[in-house]
């Protein structure tokens, strides 16, 4: 898992202009920023980044650029700011939530929201709390998507990532890599950029993966029917034999 971390920020130091706004999310930033990254968390789920990028520009040039101002906006303008999101009516009730959470801050010392208080909001899964917890308050957390568990699943050649517990493989990474916030959360940035640029669900460009030296899928699945069972359960999830 090292020489995967490796080898990929050594690729993706030099290209993909999206990568760059991951790496933003990593550095320190001002309360405004947090705000950005953590309402962006949220309005990533089922959508692109393009979107995420239109809802939030329409929040901005209504000058909506905290949480406390989000909390004191009438909820259908919310849904009518960030419909370009996509879920809009479900997003906006699980921006409010996050608002709320993050309003109830100590007037003294650092608020660190807790993991099982963001599960508790409405469209917050394990992902998205592990993000937030990350990116907004660098918390050294593994961040497990489906970006990731594809990813491992044709590397490792383990059909079982596809459906391992998300405590499991957040095990597996930090057995291996340092468990500081910067490398952790750059990990899953660069599988993210990585699943969209060249590991993709349908049609993965394994020709031209930097991985494929290392990759069990990339080296032998046109041989292995085991293997073509991988792609096949990554594109239908439903085809895959409970073992």
């Amino acid at each position: 898992m090292r020489k995967l971390y490796q080898l990929l920020t050594e690729t993706y130091n030099r290209i993909e202009p999206h990568h760059n706004t991951w790496l933003l999310w990593l550095k320190k930033k001002s309360k405004e920023e947090v705000f950005e990254v953590a309402i962006g968390t949220i309005l990533v789920q089922n959508t692109n980044w393009n979107n995420v990028d239109l809802a939030i520009s329409n929040l901005f040039r209504n000058n909506l650029k905290s949480f406390k101002q989000l909390i004191a906006m009438e909820t259908e303008q919310l849904e009518d700011l960030i419909r370009p999101a996509g879920f809009y009516k479900q997003k906006a009730k699980s921006l409010l939530s996050l608002a709320q959470l993050f309003t109830e801050i100590p007037s003294q010392g650092s608020f660190i929201p807790t993991r099982g208080e963001l599960l508790q909001i409405k469209g917050v899964g394990k992902e998205t709390a592990d993000s937030i917890l990350v990116y907004c308050f660098y918390e050294p957390i593994p961040i497990v998507g489906t970006y990731t568990r594809r990813f491992f699943a044709r590397i490792y050649s383990e059909i079982g990532y596809l459906k391992k517990r998300y405590e499991s493989i957040q095990e597996t990474i930090l057995n291996s890599l340092p468990s500081d916030y910067y490398t952790l959360g750059k990990f899953h940035a660069l599988i993210v950029s990585h699943s969209q640029q060249v590991c993709n669900k349908t049609n993965p460009l394994c020709e031209k993966c930097i991985l494929k030296s290392i990759c069990s899928y990339g080296n032998s699945h046109e041989l292995d029917t085991e293997l073509m069972g991988i792609q096949e359960a990554i594109i239908n999830p439903r085809s895959r034999k409970k073992k």
